[in-house]
C-alpha cells in the first residue's frame, strides 16, 4: 500500500529540490567567463536565500518562506540569466508558503464543541 501525502508536503518537497536545483545551476555557472568576486558575493546571497526559503518551507514558517520567495523575485530581475532559476523558484516557495500557511491555521483551530 503506498503512503498518500498531502499537497503541503508535496510542495515541502518541491521547495528542498527547488533549492537544490538552484544551487547546483549557480555553482555550475560561478566559473563562466568574467568572474569577480562582486558575482560570488551575489551568489551567495541567492543560494542563501533559497535555502532559508526551503527551511521555512520544512518547518512551517511562513514569514521565512514569503521573504526568501521576495528577495529571490527581487534579486531575479537584477540579473536576467540566473533570474530564469530564480523566479520559478521564488514561485514554489510563494505557492508553498501560501498552501502551508492555510493548512496550518486549519489545524491549529479548535474543534466546535456542539
Amino acid at each position: 500500500m503506498m503512503p498518500s501525502y498531502s499537497k503541503a508536503n508535496i510542495l515541502r518537497g518541491a521547495s528542498v529540490a527547488a533549492a537544490a536545483l538552484q544551487t547546483i545551476f549557480l555553482v555550475a555557472l560561478l566559473p563562466q567567463p568574467g568572474y569577480q568576486t562582486s558575482r560570488l558575493v551575489l551568489f551567495a546571497v541567492v543560494i542563501g536565500l533559497g535555502w532559508v526559503g526551503a527551511a521555512g518551507a520544512v518547518r512551517n514558517r511562513f514569514a521565512l518562506t514569503v521573504g526568501s520567495a521576495l528577495g529571490l523575485f527581487l534579486l531575479g530581475f537584477w540579473q536576467f540569466t540566473i533570474g530564469l532559476v530564480m523566479l520559478p523558484t521564488a514561485a514554489i516557495f510563494l505557492v508553498t508558503a501560501l498552501l502551508t500557511r492555510g493548512e496550518s491555521e486549519t489545524q491549529s483551530k479548535p474543534a466546535a464543541v456542539c
